[in-house]
């Protein structure tokens, strides 16, 4: 896979990695990664969707290659401040948007807060409201490996190197980016994009996904069997499949 590795820095000074990879021409996917993970996370959807896509990754602050930056900067906002300028850098104007549990959280940000950036919104795992307990995920990650064991469908092998991290003081960002995280995010109904969202049926942000849907206007959900949260790693194949299948009939209808 051939692509470009780059590095932003924010006026916070904090520094940004993030890649490009396929046509720089070409209609542009961003990916917005779970929480911890690296943009490597996205190498085996990034190999397929390169041959028609544009598709930007990133390391969000305090993951990956990327700086933590000061506490005071761990917030949505500044997330949401340093995708857009992923956009920016690579100049993009407009990209479908793609974001996978916490970074469904970003994606739905931007399409809120700079609705003229996205084009086409994807979220997997997605919940408006706050993260489930990390043993009520784990629990429903069992089952659905259960199930894929019963089912002859094999669990891929999890690379470290995904959830590596050159700042250590990356390692609290997260939780302090969603401390205090409101019952609900309100506005969704604003939301006036074509809008995709799956999530596992063994995912506890399964209910959040559906009412989600409900308030997106035409929004789509799709529940994965057998898949529990982050089913980037669960279930790698199906996410990949339907991303391609929803970017491709959005392309179909709405060229860019």
């Amino acid at each position: 896979m051939s692509g470009a590795d780059a590095v932003l820095s924010r006026p916070d000074g904090v520094r940004i990695a993030w890649r490009r990879d396929g046509a720089a021409d070409a209609p542009a996917v961003l990916l917005c990664s779970m929480a911890t993970a690296a943009l490597g996370i996205w190498d085996g959807a990034t190999a397929a969707l390169a041959e028609r896509y544009a598709v930007l990754r990133y390391d969000r602050r305090g993951d990956g290659d990327s700086d933590a930056g000061p506490p005071a900067s761990h917030t949505l906002d500044t997330h949401l401040a340093d995708a857009l300028a992923v956009l920016d850098a690579a100049g993009c104007a407009r990209a479908s948007v793609c974001g996978m549990a916490y970074g469904a959280r970003v994606a739905t940000r931007m399409a809120l807060q700079a609705p003229e950036r996205v084009g086409r919104l994807i979220l997997f795992d997605a919940t408006g409201g706050p993260p489930a307990p990390e043993a009520v995920r784990a629990t429903g990650s069992a089952q659905a490996r259960a199930l894929r064991d019963a089912a002859a469908i094999p669990t891929p092998r999890i690379d470290r190197r995904w959830f590596a991290r050159r700042d250590p003081e990356g390692a609290g960002v997260s939780a302090r980016t969603l401390a205090g995280h409101p019952a609900w995010t309100d506005g969704l109904a604003a939301i006036a994009v074509p809008t995709f969202l799956a999530t596992g049926e063994q995912d506890p942000n399964l209910e959040g996904s559906r009412r989600m849907a409900r308030e997106i206007p035409g929004a789509e959900l799709h529940v994965m069997p057998m898949t529990g949260h982050a089913s980037l790693l669960d279930r790698p194949d199906l996410v990949l499949r339907l991303l391609e299948q929803f970017l491709s009939a959005q392309r179909s209808a709405f060229p860019t």
